[in-house]
């Protein structure tokens, strides 16, 4: 089983965008999608009450109808490509036990790409990745726990973005210790160089064929 963890240093850094980007140009990947619930707290700072209704431990969605539903996270990998998708609802102090049941729900030579700031903090991944954009300077207590399992990061860029914006980004990345190689990239935009060059870092990591690029900008 190969893995590709995506994490974030805080939300709304762009993670689902990156997720959904690896997702339309890897080749066979499946998708598992991890919410955690913390006691007191809502960890997407939302009103979707999935958390307050959360009777079990753990659960876990694979049926079709709940994954494709318009406008979850998981509609949004199944539609970038993703072969198999499976969404994983945990109580903090559950989640080893719940990810080890999802990761049941594939195959064992499956390649899955994961969504979520917790997985790390209960397995281990192939790749690492770790999402930061320059419109957010917040950074989780729970992201300086896991650096040390990051691979790579990416600062998500969108285009009005300032250089000197992108370069807080990655002094801030520094700070909480993350000296892995950093890659600024724009998923939403077309022929943007940095995206390939990004995506063939990917797949040369885990072993699938690369595509050619302009080397101008």
């Amino acid at each position: 089983m190969r893995i590709i963890s995506i994490t974030g240093t805080a939300s709304g850094v762009g993670k689902t965008t990156v997720a959904r980007f690896l997702l339309r140009h890897l080749e066979d990947f499946s998708a598992l999608k991890i919410t955690t619930k913390h006691e007191g707290s809502c960890p997407r700072h939302s009103d979707c009450d999935v958390c307050d209704t959360m009777k079990h431990p753990y659960t876990i969605t694979t049926d079709p109808l709940h994954i494709n539903q318009a406008g979850k996270d998981t509609a949004l990998f199944k539609n970038a490509g993703a072969r198999k998708v499976v969404w994983l609802q945990t109580h903090s102090e559950h989640l080893r036990k719940g990810i080890e049941e999802a990761l049941t729900h594939f195959n064992k030579n499956d390649s899955i790409l994961i969504e979520g700031n917790s997985f790390l903090h209960a397995h281990d991944a192939d790749v690492g990745i770790l999402v930061a954009t320059p419109r957010e300077s917040k950074i989780k207590r729970s992201t300086r726990q896991i650096i040390s399992k990051i691979d790579l990061a990416v600062i998500n860029k969108y285009a009005d973005d300032q250089v000197d914006d992108v370069a807080k980004a990655r002094e801030r990345l520094h700070m909480i210790g993350c000296y892995a190689p950093v890659f600024v990239i724009s998923p939403l935009q077309k022929n943007y160089n940095p995206n390939k060059v990004f995506l063939n870092h990917i797949k040369e990591t885990i072993g699938q064929r690369t595509q050619s690029y302009s080397k101008s900008v």
